[in-house]
């Protein structure tokens, strides 16, 4: 279904090569007046989504519930089993952030599991739950998408369902609002310094929130100020907010950020994410959820879903308890295995000092491995990286490209959001990159037959 799906796309575009033609330029033009920036810059992308069998949908969908529960019970065991804690390698300082009580149940309320996602086999590379960004951008490309004349036909015909995961975004953050006890409706914070590349998202979620009845303010953390227990952005109060700052900047800049510290501390604030998200967002929490030391600790589902969706994943540190007790046997075992293996820094973000095996050569590896052996880094079993066709125009005329790319999930209170799927040449692909952005639609039903001409 899929295959054909995709396949039908491509038909469908060459059937009709003059109106596509004409209609990329126009689109393109279109774009430039978005908010589908990062910085300055547009993100790249194509007039194409990656399409989803209604099969692959559902297997997300029952992948992204029994991992997001997973998930948070391993971040559950930093707090309730001594000899785990050491495994994620807290500064005292950040230890002491996390210890705080957000008001809510679940350390993570909003991740993104960067996946790949090929027939029926999914795996979870990387769970990216600190400070997940993607929703409203999706949203943007595919509004525009699926507003594309040229391409209604081939969408009506194919029941391709539209998704708005910026609703999804507002929905968690009021069902954490609500089991923090707000009750009154909340004026909401963005919040993240004024210089990120990523604020036209914000601006996005802005705009959606305040469509919905809720008056938002994209701040930067060092706005905020408490005082007489309230949390305040210059004369607003503001309860509910909606953290897209990185928890290791905040670490970082503690000293100007004490007011936000104070009124989280204190619960004057719903933050969301919580401070704890942090424990979910090391690569590290992989090595406690491929373990099958630690499956006690987790319900049968959550252990079936870890093995069937995550790679084997370690800490490099962590030698003595998964291969011969010994680095210099760890040391033989990467050089040997490299080709199915990727090492990669524990707390990294936008694909940097990311290393595959089979793709590096020899001496690179050596010096990776040797920085792996210093620093708090992780090995995992390589997954194949897949291609995807995109529309391209050379010389006036339709062609199409290959693309590496990559499945993004967004798990949003326990339940899937949407996705998203980032394109790239290279293998290790980010927007960060340079990589390209496209949204993951599905069909709600099985497609009639489309006349291609």
């Amino acid at each position: 279904m899929l295959q054909n799906l995709d396949h039908a796309y491509d038909e469908y575009l060459k059937a009709r090569e003059a109106q596509v033609v004409k209609a990329i330029p126009a689109f393109l033009e279109r774009l430039e007046k978005s908010n589908f920036r990062y910085g300055r810059f547009l993100i790249p992308t194509f007039y194409k989504p990656h399409f989803m069998s209604a099969k692959q949908e559902h297997l997300v969908k029952r992948a992204a519930r029994s991992l997001s529960q997973a998930l948070n019970m391993a971040a559950h065991l930093y707090f309730e089993e001594g000899h785990l804690t050491q495994m994620f390698r807290m500064h005292p300082e950040a230890a002491r952030l996390i210890k705080i009580n957000p008001g809510y149940s679940e350390s993570v309320i909003f991740s993104r599991f960067n996946s790949i996602l090929e027939g029926e086999s999914l795996k979870v590379l990387e769970f990216n739950c600190d400070s997940p960004v993607g929703a409203a951008y999706t949203d943007e490309i595919e509004n525009l998408l699926l507003a594309e004349e040229p391409l209604t036909a081939f969408f009506e015909e194919y029941h391709i369902q539209r998704r708005s995961r910026s609703q999804a975004v507002l929905d968690a953050l009021l069902a954490a609002y609500e089991q923090f006890g707000g009750y009154e409706t909340p004026n909401i914070a963005i919040v993240d310094w004024h210089n990120v590349r990523t604020v036209p998202e914000f601006e996005s979620l802005k705009r959606y929130f305040e469509s919905k009845g809720y008056k938002t303010f994209i701040a930067d953390p060092r706005e905020l100020k408490f005082r007489g227990g309230k949390l305040y952005f210059k004369s607003t109060h503001i309860r509910l907010m909606l953290r897209r700052v990185f928890f290791d900047e905040l670490l970082e800049r503690i000293d100007e950020v004490e007011d936000l510290i104070k009124a989280y501390e204190s619960q004057a604030v719903c933050m969301v994410n919580s401070l704890r998200a942090r424990l979910a967002g090391s690569k590290a929490i992989h090595a406690i959820l491929t373990n099958p030391a630690y499956e006690h600790f987790f319900t049968e589902i959550e252990n079936q879903a870890k093995r069937e969706y995550i790679p084997w994943t370690r800490r490099i540190s962590d030698a003595e308890d998964f291969y011969g007790r010994s680095k210099t046997y760890l040391i033989d075992f990467l050089k040997d295995e490299k080709d199915s293996l990727v090492l990669k820094p524990s707390m990294g973000h936008g694909g940097r000092d990311v290393s595959l095996g089979c793709e590096t050569r020899d001496d690179d590896w050596n010096v990776a491995i040797a920085r792996a052996l210093k620093e708090d880094w992780v090995v995992q079993e390589y997954v194949h990286v897949p291609i995807l066709t995109v529309p391209a125009l050379i010389n006036n005329k339709l062609d199409f490209a290959y693309k590496k790319y990559n499945f993004n999930m967004l798990v949003f209170g326990g339940k899937y959001a949407g996705a998203f799927t980032r394109l790239s040449d290279e293998s290790v692909i980010n927007v960060a990159r340079q990589g390209g952005l496209i949204p993951s639609l599905a069909p709600e039903q099985a497609p009639e037959r489309i006349q291609l001409s």
